[in-house]
């Protein structure tokens, strides 16, 4: 145990000195960072300093993040907020010793070259790390493609394929960029605090994409929407109800939220068609394995594929399809 320990040590410094070997300064920004830049510097001056009185631990934990996170946004450089540790410590995975068996997996599948080799390509947006073994991409972006690689091959369903996604959680983006690199090409709905909505807005936006607001996403026009209001949600969701082959995405996001979060978001979601869930055993005084025993009886007609993650110990995936005929 202890030598497995020194090992993964070892294998993370070394990560990190080869990275530095292909890490590059960002150029100067154009007028479009610029005018982003002010933009987000904007919102979060706006964003008022959120107090921790009767917060619960975890609600603690992400207030202070979201309170460090105002701060580094108004006082420091956002081009480079993938270098920033609140952000590195909560939604972007840099030298993780478990990023090597998921490249490999990537690595061996048959549509690599046609499909995941030019999806994972890195964009300089945010500043991200190269990964060490794979420098195009970073440890990050690989990550989020084995966890759609392994829902695909579960479930048979091409992402491509799928017409309405709604992820709770959704970091800095980086998993609906991930999508659209893959060929989705419908709507997007990404539900969070409101200073990683903002962030969301501000990476997608960076990268090119189409992020609407609430009035013109109404609309029905393809790209993303970064919301926070949960009445906001409630709307979107049941006008798209209907929509064919609809995806809820949830990596390491519901499984970490207060329960009353978690309660909110299950029967917003009971009518979608496919599902992508990772979580941890236990997160403080909650055991997740209870609880989404619980989940996958209120989903109705799915048809579920839980395992556990092998090189993440204590972590599960739980996918799911919507069975023929319901």
């Amino acid at each position: 145990m202890l030598l497995n320990k020194y090992k993964k040590k070892l294998s993370k410094f070394l990560c990190k000195l080869l990275s530095k070997l292909y890490d590059k300064p960002l150029p100067p920004p154009t007028d479009k960072e610029k005018d982003l830049v002010k933009e987000l510097k904007t919102t979060f001056h706006d964003l008022p300093l959120v107090g921790t009185t009767n917060c619960c631990a975890l609600e603690e934990e992400w207030v202070n993040n979201t309170n460090r996170l105002r701060e580094l946004v108004l006082n420091d450089n956002p081009r480079e907020f993938l270098r920033w540790h609140v952000i590195s410590a909560t939604m972007f995975v840099k030298y993780a010793t478990y990023i090597a068996p998921e490249l490999n997996y990537l690595k061996k599948r048959t549509d690599r070259d046609s499909r995941w080799s030019g999806a994972i390509k890195e964009c300089p947006a945010g500043h991200p790390v190269p990964y060490c073994l794979y420098p195009k991409s970073s440890a990050n972006l690989i990550h989020h493609a084995y966890h759609l690689a392994k829902f695909e091959e579960k479930t048979g369903i091409g992402v491509n394929d799928i017409n309405f996604i709604f992820e709770f959680g959704g970091g800095y983006g980086s998993m609906c960029r991930l999508l659209y690199n893959l060929g989705f090409g419908g709507n997007y709905v990404l539900f969070d605090l409101p200073p990683f909505s903002a962030l969301q807005q501000f990476f997608l936006k960076s990268i090119g994409a189409r992020v609407h607001s609430f009035d013109s996403f109404k609309k029905g026009e393809n790209g993303a929407i970064c919301i926070s209001n949960l009445q906001q949600l409630r709307k979107i969701l049941s006008d798209r109800i209907e929509a064919s082959n609809s995806m809820f995405i949830a990596t390491w996001s519901i499984s970490e939220a207060p329960i009353s979060i978690r309660n909110s978001i299950s029967p917003l979601v009971s009518l979608f068609d496919e599902f992508l869930i990772t979580y941890q055993h236990q997160f403080r005084e909650v055991n997740n394995v209870v609880f989404f025993e619980n989940w996958k009886s209120s989903q109705g007609a799915i048809e579920w594929y839980e395992w556990e993650i092998e090189h993440i110990p204590e972590n599960r995936y739980l996918v799911g399809k919507r069975k023929a005929n319901y």
